[in-house]
């Protein structure tokens, strides 16, 4: 009698859970499709579940003076061991740019790699890896005669990049603080390219950002102020654009500590920059989750 008692509470038990699955299950479905109805960036997303694995990637690399050279380091460790994964991989195509370099505007931006992955190690480490670790922040050749300004060109680059690769995507590494100042012609937020790369929703822009850095003695707390305000704003806009439907961005904070800051850039630049099925579902997964986790933040 005691062990008939004891198979019906594990089968009751066992009904219980399975109720409890099923309740579940019917909240999940039920959020998703509130979710789907209420929230743009979310739809945008589960409809994207199904794309094909993208095979093009355009990372862009800001190496103006507010980057941290070890934010830059790391960076470039990640991005280096990323890549390695596609070498033979006669499918993927990559372009690595720069900008922030001497000058103002388009001459402040560099295209340093464009190539199908090459085919074997060693192509890999004569023509992308070494030219990938040769990229440092940018500086004058001579500063008393050296006349080109150094500049923060991210308006510039992202109205080229965006008009150059609709329905791509870029992946782009900066503070997001514009800053062309001393520039004859100056940019403004490029509302009107970023919307045209958003009509095609196979697009879309991966932001890894830093916080501002200073170096020496052009620390003062105003000037840092500004380039925090400058980036705030820029999320501010791009965020307001997402929410919207007009563009699929995404924007991830570099940590400051060091010892998370390469784990980290190697996490997301799986993400950004998948090689694998499980790599491509997981990345779906995570974007669906952080436009959700956005869309609470407000």
């Amino acid at each position: 009698m005691a062990k008939y008692s004891s198979y019906r509470k594990k089968f009751v038990i066992k009904i219980k859970l399975f109720d409890i699955c099923c309740f579940l299950f019917i909240v999940l479905i039920i959020s998703i499709i509130a979710l789907y109805f209420t929230n743009k960036d979310f739809a945008i997303e589960l409809r994207q579940v199904r794309q094909p694995k993208p095979n093009v990637f355009n990372i862009g690399i800001d190496v103006s003076q507010t980057i941290k050279p070890e934010v830059l380091a790391d960076f470039k460790k990640a991005l280096i061991v990323r890549l390695k994964n596609f070498t033979g991989d006669k499918k993927v195509h990559y372009n690595i740019s720069l900008f922030g370099t001497p000058g103002c505007g388009k001459n402040a931006i560099v295209d340093v790699v464009s190539t199908l992955s090459p085919k074997n190690s060693s192509s890999f480490h004569q023509g992308i890896e070494k030219r990938i670790t040769q990229i440092s922040i940018a500086k004058k050749a001579n500063e008393q005669f050296d006349k080109k300004p150094l500049t923060t060109p991210l308006f510039c680059f992202l109205k080229k990049i965006l008009i150059e690769k609709v329905g791509e995507r870029v992946i782009i590494l900066s503070d997001l603080a514009n800053d062309d100042d001393d520039c004859k012609k100056q940019y403004s937020f490029p509302l009107t390219t970023i919307t045209k790369f958003g009509l095609h929703k196979n697009g879309q822009i991966i932001f890894l950002y830093s916080t501002p850095y200073l170096p020496g003695k052009h620390t003062t707390p105003e000037i840092y102020e500004k380039l925090i305000t400058k980036q705030e704003n820029f999320i501010k806009e791009m965020r307001k654009l997402s929410s919207q439907g007009k563009v699929r961005a995404f924007f991830y904070h570099i940590p400051d500590n060091p010892q998370k800051r390469l784990s980290f850039l190697e996490s997301k630049l799986q993400d950004s920059i998948p090689a694998t099925t499980f790599d491509v579902i997981w990345e779906r997964v995570s974007k669906m989750i952080n436009t959700v986790i956005c869309a609470v933040r407000g």
